[in-house]
């Protein structure tokens, strides 16, 4: 271990730059006149201080050490959970794991997430029913920036993009996020959703949301490619299912979002953070951490004070693997090969009350029809459980774990 001084961690520097940040966004939210996007831009400000709170705990901690410490020279990771999913009862699903804001992969569902069963990783599913459908496709990686533009983003037959990936001719592109409902309905009776997710409250609204038909979306990313380290809007809990290839996943607790240099300068609710490889945090599981490939820093960089602070769990998502990350979690991926995976967000009893209340600041930001299409349909619901969010029956077969797009968006094999 190489002995490392307390100053090494750039605690401090860090409080500054967001104190900095903080009279900024203060000065911007006191000169805004409309008292609904006030009310945004204040609880920015507050989001940006429970961050230099949490940096001046931890900085508090290293001065209270009797002893210098130990710089870390390797980054410190949890190992995800796999669980089988006949193992898996959605009681247990929702207490061991949703409730407790941890990570767990779902295995055994691989022949039961699309209609082509053990041929679902070659994906003649998705050419066959949506090939001649145009998708939007960034190239460069685009995707990486908040600033996309037209001269990044290609539109083209899905089927032929579909070739280019798998023939490996599209290095840096990315079909990211692409709803199946909105954008491929073709493909609505092809993929199969893990029933633990089917108790979304954004399907039991009585009111349609802005966000009823979002998901699940479809990725498909060629080989090499990477997300940037981002938190999904108002808290929503997160899965996906993988299809082919396998994506290196790297997914931080809530609480470590402000060791992750966050910023709130482009006035939204969830900051920006820099790029895993930035910020010397990328992961390999051989144990050459920092250095996965020649475009991540170089590894004598000492590793930095989210490596001491920042709780992360890391795991490879193979094919037939389903992912669960908690709400509010900052993460990233990394495409190891050519892949295809479906995703979706899904509010429950464990996040109602942060969505709620990000949804009510969106609506105050963006006006009554922003409040109608997101806040008041998820407010006016007197929510419960039932759907068999609680059964404790172990089921029998995979096949009774999953169910069609289109029947989780009639809601019809829940009610």
């Amino acid at each position: 271990m190489t002995r490392a001084r307390r100053e090494d961690y750039a605690l401090d520097e860090e409080i500054a730059r967001l104190t900095a940040e903080r009279a900024t966004l203060d000065a911007r939210a006191k000169s805004i006149e409309d008292e609904g996007r006030r009310a945004y831009a204040l609880d920015i400000v507050r989001r940006c201080d429970d961050a230099i709170a949490t940096l001046e705990r931890a900085a508090a901690a290293l001065l209270n050490e009797e002893e210098e410490i130990d710089a870390p020279t390797t980054i410190p990771t949890t190992a995800v959970t796999r669980v089988d999913a006949l193992e898996l009862t959605p009681k247990r699903f929702r207490e061991e794991y949703v409730a407790t804001d941890t990570p767990v992969v779902i295995t055994g569902l691989g022949d039961v997430l699309t209609i082509d069963g053990a041929r679902g990783a070659e994906c003649e599913w998705l050419t066959r029913l949506a090939g001649n459908k145009k998708i939007a496709v960034t190239r460069n990686d685009a995707h990486r920036s908040n600033e996309l533009s037209c001269a990044t983003t290609d539109v083209l037959d899905l089927k032929d993009y579909v070739r280019e990936v798998m023939e490996d001719e599209a290095p840096g592109s990315y079909l990211y996020d692409a709803s199946i409902p909105l954008k491929l309905p073709s493909l609505a009776e092809a993929v199969r959703m893990p029933k633990y997710f089917a108790h979304d409250y954004l399907q039991k609204t009585m009111r349609m949301t802005a966000f009823s038909r979002s998901w699940p979306s479809l990725f498909v990313a060629a080989r090499d490619t990477r997300s940037s380290l981002h938190v999904d809007q108002w808290h929503g809990h997160f899965f996906m299912a993988m299809v082919r290839g396998t994506k290196r996943w790297t997914v931080f607790d809530r609480g470590s979002t402000a060791f992750l240099r966050p910023s709130w300068l482009r006035g939204t609710l969830d900051p920006a953070m820099p790029n895993l490889e930035d910020q010397g945090l990328c992961y390999d599981p051989r144990g050459d951490d920092d250095v996965v490939d020649d475009k991540d820093v170089e590894a004598a960089r000492p590793l930095s004070v989210q490596s001491r602070f920042a709780k992360r769990w890391d795991v490879d998502l193979g094919p037939g693997e389903v992912l669960f990350v908690p709400g509010g979690a900052p993460h990233a991926v990394h495409n190891l090969d050519c892949t295809v995976a479906f995703a979706g967000n899904f509010i429950d009893d464990t996040n109602i009350d942060r969505a709620l209340r990000d949804l009510k600041l969106m609506g105050l930001n963006q006006g009554a029809r922003m409040m109608d299409a997101g806040f008041s349909p998820l407010d006016e619901v007197d929510f419960s459980d039932e759907n068999g969010t609680n059964d404790e029956a172990t089921a029998t077969t995979y096949d009774d774990l999953v169910v069609s797009v289109s029947d989780y968006l009639s809601s019809s094999s829940f009610h």
